[in-house]
């Protein structure tokens, strides 16, 4: 009777530790970095030499794993930080990640298409956008990442981004409003973006629509200025 009392401990124990295991989110060879929430249509995932395989919602994503998405599919990835990767249609990316917990380094490689980002405040902890071409380092931010043909393209809704190309080693800072560019020629440049951009990029991050309102303000002295408010819907 003792016996069995130990067994059946012991397996508790065994299984309680793999249940740690398997959602702390760290290992100390391989943790899990995000998890998917949400799975529209046609999305696959692989793991390190083996074949893609159907992705489904609570699928835990590992260091080196890989996700992909088909025509009209959509999925969404959430990292232990809370941060957000919409993976839009037509896309493929690789999530890595360095270090400890508190100090680690995170990064959604694109190979093509695009995904949105809703990316939180890393502390000491880092977040990275990269492709074959660029890395996009965030500190905390919201926008859009577009990889394809040797081309990059960041629009950034909130917050700020450091927008380096890999061939050139030149960089740029990509602030809210603007948009910037990077190709494999070693060029990266930046401009203000558009209305449609800005609102393609908030709906890529966030699923919502970002507005902009221009009021015209005038001081005492009759002086004019425009202000503008961008607000989602």
């Amino acid at each position: 009777m003792k016996h069995r009392t130990f067994i059946k401990s012991s397996l508790l124990v065994i299984a309680s530790l793999l249940i740690i295991n398997l959602f702390s989110g760290y290992t100390s060879d391989n943790p899990s970095l995000a998890v998917m929430t949400k799975v529209i249509q046609d999305v696959k995932k692989k793991m390190e030499a083996a074949d893609w395989t159907k992705a489904d919602k609570g699928d835990m994503l590992y260091n080196g794993n890989q996700v992909r998405t088909a025509k009209k599919s959509l999925a969404i990835l959430k990292f232990k930080d809370n941060s957000i990767v919409r993976l839009r249609e037509e896309s493929e990316l690789t999530i890595h990640g360095e270090g400890q917990r508190g100090t680690m380094t995170k990064q959604a490689h694109l190979y093509k298409g695009s995904l949105g980002f809703d990316v939180q405040k890393q502390g000491n902890e880092k977040f990275r956008l990269s492709s074959p071409t660029s890395v996009a380092s965030i500190r905390g931010t919201k926008g859009k990442w577009s990889s394809g043909n040797g081309y990059d393209t960041l629009v950034v809704t909130e917050g700020l981004v450091n927008l380096r190309n890999l061939v050139s080693n030149n960089e740029v800072d990509v602030g809210a409003g603007f948009v910037g560019f990077s190709d494999e020629t070693g060029s990266v440049t930046s401009r203000e973006a558009t209305e449609q951009e800005l609102n393609q990029a908030a709906n890529a991050a966030i699923g919502g629509t970002l507005n902009e309102l221009k009021l015209e303000l005038q001081d005492p002295e009759g002086n004019k200025k425009e202000l503008k408010l961008r607000y989602k819907q």
